[in-house]
């Protein structure tokens, strides 16, 4: 997955209105987390939460990591998402 990852960031817009780009980005790395299937990185069609309340230690299928994420939004700093099989320089 390659690109800007600023929006995993800004759930609101400079207004405080909900940034629509935050939405498009959770269901891009829902796509590509997703994709993992039957590997380490998506076991019985679930993937670490990267919310900051489950900081990748809890494992649950899309639409609970979905919710989570539009609610708590993305743990700081997780721009390489490598518990999701994403490797370091191949955005």
């Amino acid at each position: 997955m390659e690109g800007d990852r600023s929006w995993m960031y800004r759930r609101r817009n400079e207004m405080g209105y909900w940034n629509n780009q935050f939405d498009v980005g959770v269901e891009s790395f829902l796509d590509f987390a997703f994709s993992q299937i039957n590997s380490m990185f998506c076991a019985k069609n679930m993937i670490r939460c990267p919310c900051t309340q489950c900081w990748n230690r809890e494992w649950h299928h899309r639409p609970k990591v979905r919710v989570h994420l539009i609610k708590n939004g993305f743990m700081d700093g997780y721009l390489i998402w490598d518990k999701h099989r994403e490797i370091m320089g191949r955005k």
